[in-house]
């Protein structure tokens, strides 16, 4: 690594990692209550109402999907403008933080000139995505 006249050679990742961190948490916090909002006082509409849930609440989750109240995989997208997938996509977005912050961090060490870290933020970021695909799942 280089050090730089000034401290730690690492200060510049960690502050742009810690600041992404930051803001990406706020921001899906607030993601989260506004879709808390917007479910409870039925602003937007509902994929499935309310009573419906309440009526399958003892039912697994694959039964719930084989009778169409759920969908799988990445079709919840198709129903982003619905409150309660709206909350789904907050909670989303938080399990997102992660790589948002390597993929900044990467950038700082590939400004830094260290490479072997710019290659291991990169291939972590390769594996959570990969994770969150699905790819592997049956």
């Amino acid at each position: 690594m280089v050090e730089k006249e000034n401290g730690c050679p690492g200060a510049e990742v960690e502050r742009s990692y810690a600041g992404v961190l930051e803001r990406v948490s706020i921001g899906g916090v607030v993601l989260s209550i506004l879709a808390y909002v917007l479910y409870v006082f039925h602003l937007l509409p509902l994929s499935v109402s309310v009573e419906s849930i309440a009526g399958h609440w003892h039912v697994s989750a694959d039964e719930l999907a084989s009778e169409g109240f759920v969908t799988q995989g990445w079709a919840w997208i198709s129903h982003l403008p619905d409150a309660d997938i709206l909350s789904l996509a907050a909670v989303g977005l938080l399990t997102m933080t992660p790589v948002a912050c390597l993929a900044v961090a990467s950038l700082s060490f590939f400004r830094q000139k260290d490479y072997a870290y710019t290659i291991i933020a990169v291939l972590q970021i390769g594996v959570l995505l990969v994770a969150a695909s699905g790819v592997f799942t049956g």
